[in-house]
């Protein structure tokens, strides 16, 4: 099996893009426990809802969803993809904090439309990264 190539879109030669499986949001209770007590970010192509839990044990997992208002099995799956691959590469932005450490995080990336190119999601999941970095930034955890 080859090695994985290393990105050239990187600041730093020694940081790898990758997205275990072990990091997506699986399940229906946890999806229910984030959609009953969560947050929402907001952009015109995507939304971000998450939500922090104060002990670490709850890791940080991300999903994403592109409901079936947008359009037919293929597309969805096309978004889905678009928006896992703009999130690995631009993971770094949340799960490099040191503030995330101490805390429980899970959220998703939802999308609002199916025609969507790669430049679209990758601007609207960096800029959601951002505001998601900038809030658990400013605010403490919540008890």
């Amino acid at each position: 099996m080859r090695e994985k190539e290393r990105s050239n879109l990187t600041d730093s030669p020694d940081r790898r893009f990758t997205l275990s499986k072990s990091h997506i949001l699986r399940g229906r209770r946890n999806f229910e426990e984030l959609f009953s007590s969560s947050s929402l970010l907001t952009s015109k192509e995507v939304n971000l809802r998450y939500t922090t839990y104060p002990d670490a044990d709850r890791n940080i997992l991300v999903g994403f969803i592109a409901p079936k208002k947008i359009g037919k099995a293929v597309q969805r799956i096309r978004t889905k993809r678009l928006l896992r691959e703009a999130y690995r590469i631009n993971q770094h932005i949340i799960t490099e904090l040191p503030e995330i450490t101490e805390m429980g995080l899970h959220y998703v990336f939802m999308a609002k439309q199916a025609d969507l190119t790669f430049d679209i999601v990758e601007r609207n999941v960096t800029d959601l990264l951002k505001q998601l970095r900038s809030k658990l930034t400013s605010k403490p955890s919540p008890i």
